[in-house]
């Protein structure tokens, strides 16, 4: 029986899952779209997702064996003991006057929200440790790296905005990525059908596993990570100053994701893909519309767009490239005035990694080359690096992402900027 480790990523409507060996791939992916609609309750509905995607994966890989659990997730999403949620995506108003954290914001629009919820709490999760807690009992929190404390929160910060000694009490303990959160107990083995005592690691939050699972960790690497929004990150030595980029702490010690980030690439494309299954009366993948989009329709998959359709859907594809265009730029000038190396390719990751169109398109609007890795689901990937150097695979994230990011398959512009 071979062994692999238990990936898991919370993203905001669906879990995926994968079992990953010593390898850059996987062996099976498994992915459960959550079904609850009021947005308040999603994280009751984490373990049975969990289940479900343990389910297929034993289906797909029977005689692959569980060495441990390594858990990621988005944020700031902010969740009670009993599953009661604030995602970081649902608009909510705070009263919070400290610009440097992102998660203090949340936690004050939790507690106005829900605020007989939140005084009968005992404790306030995030979206991974929430689910760490179902699985082992054991609250914790995890901080990527120590400089992101005044971007999570500190004592003093909490008593500025007003949260009481009691109330700071809700709040877990910090632990780093890879920390071993505990093990897997006898409910939740019987809730999950995972095995009772198999450990479980903490991973991140997902930006943080993804920039790991595409291996951007050094000056001058970027990644495109796009979901419900997309962002192009890059790791820089320094702290980048430049209108309209985010500058955050890598997990690596000394080092800075400098990223800009486009807030709605993947829920315009998403609202106009229901727009046209409705009209259709039957679902579509991202994949063929694309393909239809730009005349790419194949006796497999005939054209069923109007030309209408095919119109707004072209300028949603159009407006999208743009809005990448000018983020690369923005990051091109900032390293270029910080005299920093300009970025040679771009490392492309979740599902759009695995549309050959949708990413020529971005390849050839940019004029950089795109790069897909052998795991395109970073996060599932940063996972497994955490997980692996917890048990002593590897030293460091560096050694680890090095042996466990290959490169796939390299997109080439049509026309290099050099030559424009």
């Amino acid at each position: 029986m071979k062994d692999a480790i238990l990936c898991v990523d919370i993203g905001t409507s669906s879990l995926k899952a994968a079992l990953m060996p010593d390898l850059p791939k996987s062996i099976a992916y498994a992915r459960a779209v959550f079904t609850e609609k009021d947005s308040s309750k999603i994280a009751r509905e984490w373990t049975s997702a969990l289940k479900k995607a343990v389910e297929e994966l034993k289906q797909k890989a029977p005689d692959t064996g569980i060495e441990a659990v390594c858990i990621s997730g988005n944020g700031p999403t902010v969740v009670s003991s009993d599953g009661l949620t604030l995602l970081w995506s649902q608009s909510a108003t705070d009263s919070v006057s400290d610009k440097n954290s992102l998660w203090i914001p949340r936690l004050d629009a939790f507690r106005k929200l829900h605020s007989h919820h939140w005084y009968e709490t005992d404790k306030v999760f995030g979206a991974p440790e929430y689910l760490i807690y179902r699985l082992t009992d054991n609250a914790v929190t995890i901080l990527p790296e120590e400089r992101f404390k005044e971007i999570y929160w500190t004592e003093e910060q909490l008593k500025s905005e007003g949260f009481s000694d009691a109330e700071i009490k809700k709040l877990p303990p910090f632990v780093k990525p890879g920390a071993l959160a505990g093990k897997i107990t006898k409910e939740a083995a019987e809730e999950t059908g995972l095995l009772e005592g198999t450990l479980v690691f903490c991973g991140a939050p997902d930006f943080v596993v993804a920039l790991i699972g595409t291996d951007t960790l050094d000056t001058g690497a970027l990644c495109d990570r796009s979901g419900s929004s997309e962002g192009l990150n890059l790791c820089t030595p320094v702290p980048l100053k430049a209108p309209n980029v985010r500058v955050m702490p890598s997990i690596i010690p000394g080092m800075w994701n400098a990223s800009v980030i486009i807030p709605d690439t993947g829920s315009r494309f998403a609202k106009f893909k229901e727009k046209v299954e409705e009209s259709l009366n039957q679902k579509i993948t991202h994949k063929n519309l694309v393909a239809q989009l730009t005349d790419a329709a194949s006796p497999e998959n005939p054209q069923v767009l109007t030309e209408e359709q095919k119109k707004e859907g072209l300028a949603i594809i159009h407006d999208v490239t743009h809005q990448l265009w000018a983020a690369l730029n923005i990051l091109k000038k900032a390293s270029e005035e910080a005299k920093l190396p300009q970025p040679k390719s771009i490392t492309v990751t979740g599902g759009q990694a695995l549309n050959e169109i949708w990413t020529q398109i971005k390849c050839d609007a940019l004029c950089i080359p795109f790069v897909v890795t052998e795991c395109v689901d970073a996060e599932l990937a940063g996972d497994n690096i955490l997980a692996r150097i917890s048990l002593g695979y590897y030293d460091s994230i560096e050694e680890a992402a090095f042996a466990l990011v290959k490169k796939s398959h390299v997109y080439t512009p049509a026309m290099p900027a050099d030559r424009r």
